[in-house]
């Protein structure tokens, strides 16, 4: 989809963190938005703030973890701002430290947010874009979706989970006008799941980047439908294929205590060690 300008965007997740910055990229091409986030998350201020531009833009809450509240979501953008062209799967949930702490309520809930979600979204949006013979789904994955990641066994799980859905989605529409793209942060400052315990970490061994790369990374996304976009310095690609070619190596790479210390710091950061 090379023209952005007047296509119609929803957005999940656009109560802060990443979303936020996906929304005013999106924005900044001249698409019309949709945002949603948890009931009483912080959508208003964003939402005015994109409408000064002189865009469309609507918001409304949702609880991604009801599948009636999936489907009310959709239907509402559809009224509000016409057939959705761009589907965001932004929203997220992260549960970190030691899995055999995680209880069975966690795990419900972030297999139901980080992956079903994602599924059902795109169940519902996609027979409307090959209809209209034009569309992209953007799913918002991470680098724990695309190598081991210590203390993030459930969160790993579904990231990696998002990744192989969106890859076989292209596979099996290959033929078709609609895109589906799959972006892999690693650690972002500022904002999410990383940026809200960087200053209490320490030395990070990877670096970090800009939420704004994120943003940058959706646009890119829907104009040049990529199958996956790492956002990362280059130190973590040769990690990645790593991984892809010589799992049992990654791992052990992954349990060297330089690693597990810094995992571990983000744990005990995030109050789950």
């Amino acid at each position: 989809m090379e023209e952005l300008r007047g296509r119609n965007a929803l957005i999940t997740g656009a109560g802060g963190g990443l979303g936020e910055y996906i929304a005013r990229a999106l924005a900044a091409e001249g698409a019309n938005l949709a945002l949603t986030d948890l009931p009483g998350a912080p959508v208003d201020e964003l939402a005015a703030e994109l409408r000064d531009r002189g865009l469309r833009v609507e918001h409304a809450a949702a609880d991604l973890s009801q599948a009636a509240d999936r489907a009310r979501l959709v239907e509402w953008a559809s009224e509000a701002l016409g057939p959705i062209d761009v589907l965001v799967n932004n929203a997220g949930i992260e549960f970190g430290g030691p899995f055999v702490g995680t209880t069975e309520g966690e795990l419900e809930a972030i297999v139901t947010v980080n992956l079903l979600a994602v599924m059902d979204l795109t169940r519902l949006v996609l027979p409307g874009m090959q209809e209209r013979r034009r569309g992209h789904v953007v799913n918002v994955a991470s680098l724990a979706g695309k190598a081991p990641a210590p203390y993030l066994a459930s969160y790993s799980a579904t990231k990696h989970g998002v990744v192989g859905f969106t890859h076989s989605l292209r596979a099996e529409h290959g033929s078709e006008p609609v895109g589906f793209s799959v972006i892999c942060p690693v650690f972002i400052s500022r904002v999410g799941m990383y940026g809200r315990v960087e200053d209490q970490v320490g030395p990070n061994p990877i670096g970090t980047l800009p939420p704004e790369r994120v943003g940058e990374a959706a646009v890119r996304a829907i104009r040049d439908d990529p199958a996956e976009l790492i956002v990362s310095g280059p130190a973590v690609r040769p990690l990645v294929w790593l991984y892809a070619l010589f799992p049992g190596t990654a791992a052990k790479l992954a349990r060297n205590r330089r690693s597990l210390d810094f995992a571990e710091r983000v744990a005990k950061a995030g109050g789950r060690l």
